[in-house]
């Protein structure tokens, strides 16, 4: 089988696996995105999230992570599932759990689709190794560079049609490919995202400071929270707000994928009961979902703390500390 011949078999396996994205790039990270995560590590703003700094050579270079690589499948599966937005429910007195995280862990739903077309590449003789999130790769650096999208001022890759809620995937081989055709930037003069984050966390466009960011604070940080540490302003796991008011999202298809349905219990749930959890209902309502990242003890203190703020804030129109603007 000729190269050209294998590469259209994978990707069609890949869009018949459901990936409505799918392009091909070098194993290479753009000299610009390798030169800006390395300012974003010496400027601190990687915050509590030392392993992005461990990881920095494997992440700004793939061949030190994957020395026989030279080409890369990334696919992007979108994954929403609702219109509904945070700030209502905020304001009603729920917490808010990050949509991604409402169904099935998407790690398992990624790894499971992309291994057809990983083993194709294997049954070629050629290398190949699937990975998702939690490998030390800038995807949405590849993602950009193989035409899946746009990175745009809040971070996230944007696909003109499908918007910003993506899961990304990447089958990395030792099968020379050649990058997609670019998608224009397509932010402009719109920063709805960056004013729209309760936690301020965005320094600029594209400059996230993650040790202000509520996703770092919710599911990352271990322990009590210091002093330091912001409101949570009714988030309990991870945050949704500079997507949320992001136009490409506003008419994007939703998306069909029943393993990312809200499980019992976890869309908009009260802080309450959440915070009353014993590790027993913990463990059954968070198996094989990305919420168990932020561990029990970590939940139930989440839990706690939104309720302290309601307390503390409760009859006060401001008490999230959004205006009415953003609720609508």
């Amino acid at each position: 089988m000729d190269g050209g011949t294998l590469v259209r078999d994978v990707v069609h396996t890949l869009r018949q696996a459901g990936f409505p994205l799918v392009g091909t790039c070098r194993a290479e990270v753009p000299e610009t995105v390798e030169r800006r995560y390395g300012e974003f590590l010496r400027s601190g703003l990687h915050g509590p999230l030392g392993y992005l700094e461990r990881s920095a050579a494997l992440r700004r270079h793939p061949q030190v992570f994957l020395p026989w690589a030279r080409g890369v499948f990334c696919v992007a599966l979108p994954y929403n599932t609702s219109r509904e937005r945070s700030a209502a429910h905020i304001h009603s007195g729920q917490a808010w759990v990050s949509r991604y995280a409402w169904g099935r862990d998407y790690h398992k739903v990624l790894k499971g689709r992309l291994r057809g077309a990983g083993r194709l590449l294997v049954e070629a003789g050629l290398k190949a190794r699937v990975c998702v999130d939690s490998s030390p790769v800038l995807e949405r650096a590849l993602a950009a560079r193989a035409g899946l999208g746009f990175v745009g001022k809040n971070g996230c890759l944007i696909h003109p049609e499908f918007g910003s809620y993506l899961f990304l995937g990447e089958i990395f081989t030792d099968l020379k490919l050649p990058d997609g055709e670019p998608v224009p930037d397509g932010c402009g003069a719109c920063a709805l995202c960056l004013r729209a984050c309760p936690a301020k966390a965005f320094h600029a466009p594209r400059i996230l400071d993650a040790g202000e960011c509520l996703s770092t604070w919710t599911i990352e940080w271990r322990g009590e929270f210091p002093e330091k540490a912001p409101g949570l302003k009714g988030h309990l796991f991870g945050c949704d707000r500079c997507q949320e008011v992001c136009p490409y999202n506003r008419d994007a298809p939703l998306a069909m994928e029943h393993e990312f349905e809200p499980r019992p219990g976890w869309f908009a749930p009260e802080p309450s009961r959440i915070s009353n959890l014993t590790r027993e209902e913990w463990d059954k309502m968070t198996r094989g979902t990305a919420i168990r990242r932020a561990r029990y003890e970590g939940l139930v203190r989440n839990a706690r703390r939104v309720l302290h703020e309601i307390q503390i804030n409760h009859g006060d129109h401001g008490a999230h500390g959004e205006s009415k603007r953003e609720t609508e």
